[in-house]
C-alpha cells in the first residue's frame, strides 16, 4: 500500500464525480454552489466523525479540514438557520411495501388490497396506510406522486396498488433526492470496504460485466433481461424482509439495510483524465 495514497485517492474521486459533474453542469449548477455544499459536508463529517469532545470546536474544525474559521462559523451559522426548515423527504416507497407486506392492506400471498381514499377511524384505507407507513407525509400528496409514478391508479374513490415499487416522474423532487441515497449508500459500502480490506471483512460488494463489451442490440437485450430478472431478485428479496421481521429484537437499534441492482453502459472514453482529453484535442499549451 502507499505511504501516501492522497493522490491516488484524489483521482479516484475525480473519476467518481464525472457523471455527477456532468448532472449538475446540465441543471444549472456552478462550482461556486457544489463548493458551498462541499464545505458544508466537510464540517458535518469532521464533528459527526472526528469530534470527540461533546463540543463543536471550530478550530479543530478549521485545521482538519483546510477551511478558515470564518468559513466553519460561516456553515454552522447556514445550518442553524436553515435546520428548523428542513423537511422530511416524502417517502411513498415505503407506502408500497407496507401495502404490499402488511396483512391489514393485503390479501394472500402479498396481493395489495384495493381501499377506499378514507373510510372511518379504524377502517382499512389509503389514509389510514399513509398514516402508518409514511410518518408525517400528506396522504394527498403521497397519492399525486404515487400516481405521477404510475404506481398507483384512482377511480371513485378507490385507490389500486399497480406496482410494487416506486418510480419517481422524471426529475421529480422525489427522484433526485433518491440520487443522492443511492449514491450514498453504494458509496458507504464501498468506502467501508476499502478501510476494512486489511482485516478481510466487509459488506458484500460484487460485479459482473462482459468481458470484450457489447453492442448496442446486445446491451438492450441485456437491459431487458436485467429488467426482468432483477426485478424478480428484489421482490425475493422483499419477501425475504417480510418473512425474517419477527427475527429483529423488539427493542433492538435498527439500521436501514438492503441491496441495490443497476445496469452500468459506459462510453469508451468516460473514464480519461483531463489530460487525456486535452492531448486528445491537440492541446499541449496554454498559450494561444
Amino acid at each position: 500500500m502507499e505511504k501516501n495514497p492522497k493522490k491516488t485517492i484524489l483521482r479516484a474521486v475525480a473519476m467518481m464525480m464525472k457523471p455527477v459533474v456532468k448532472f449538475l453542469v446540465n441543471h444549472g449548477v456552478t462550482h461556486a454552489e457544489l463548493s458551498d455544499v462541499l464545505k458544508d459536508v466537510y464540517v458535518d463529517t469532521v464533528i459527526r466523525h472526528f469530534d470527540d469532545a461533546g463540543r463543536v470546536n471550530r478550530s479543530r474544525i478549521a485545521v482538519m479540514t483546510g477551511l478558515t474559521r470564518k468559513e466553519v462559523k460561516r456553515v454552522i451559522d447556514r445550518a442553524i438557520e436553515i435546520g428548523s426548515e428542513r423537511q422530511i423527504q416524502s417517502r411513498p416507497e415505503k407506502v408500497l411495501a407496507g401495502w404490499h407486506n402488511d396483512p391489514a392492506f393485503s390479501g394472500p400471498y402479498g396481493v395489495p388490497l384495493d381501499l377506499p381514499y378514507e373510510a372511518p377511524d379504524g377502517e382499512r384505507s389509503f389514509v389510514q396506510l399513509v398514516k402508518t407507513y409514511g410518518s408525517d407525509m400528506s396522504a394527498k400528496a403521497t397519492l399525486e406522486e404515487l400516481k405521477r409514478g404510475g404506481s398507483v391508479s384512482e377511480t371513485d374513490g378507490v385507490v389500486k396498488a399497480l406496482a410494487r415499487h416506486f418510480h419517481p416522474a422524471a426529475l421529480s423532487a422525489e427522484l433526485i433526492s433518491r440520487f443522492g441515497e443511492v449514491a450514498h449508500k453504494v458509496l458507504s459500502t464501498t468506502t467501508s470496504n476499502l478501510e476494512k480490506e486489511v482485516e478481510g471483512i466487509g459488506y458484500f460488494d460484487r460485479w459482473v460485466y462482459a468481458d470484450k463489451g457489447c453492442t448496442d442490440h446486445v446491451i438492450s437485450l441485456f437491459d431487458k433481461y436485467l429488467r426482468e430478472r432483477g426485478q424478480d431478485f428484489l421482490e425475493d428479496l422483499d419477501r425475504w424482509f417480510a418473512a425474517n421481521e419477527k427475527a429483529n429484537a423488539p427493542d433492538g437499534f435498527r439500521k436501514e439495510t438492503g441491496v441495490y441492482v443497476v445496469h452500468y453502459v459506459e462510453e469508451p472514453d468516460a473514464i480519461s483524465t483531463l489530460s487525456d482529453l486535452l492531448r486528445m484535442k491537440g492541446i499541449e499549451s496554454t498559450e494561444s
